[in-house]
């Protein structure tokens, strides 16, 4: 989403680039945690490990989580 004014955005820019990498990482890893929250919190109640993983994945990107087959161990 691109709603925020340029001015706004340049801001954003030097806030962040005057940050050290570490720090910036650190950040956006404690914004998603905190994202996944938000999404948690408003899930339907009463649903499994497994229906809330599947939620969560689906609210955070946009589509199903794509089923994934173990391999066949010999």
């Amino acid at each position: 989403m691109e709603d925020t004014d340029r001015e706004v955005r340049a801001i954003q820019q030097r806030i962040w680039m005057s940050m050290p990498e570490e720090d910036r990482f650190r950040k956006c890893g404690e914004m998603f945690e905190l994202a996944k929250l938000f999404i948690i919190q408003r899930a339907p109640a009463g649903l499994s490990e497994k229906e809330l993983s599947n939620f969560v994945f689906r609210e955070m990107y946009g589509f199903e989580m794509p089923s994934v087959r173990k391999p066949d161990v010999p």
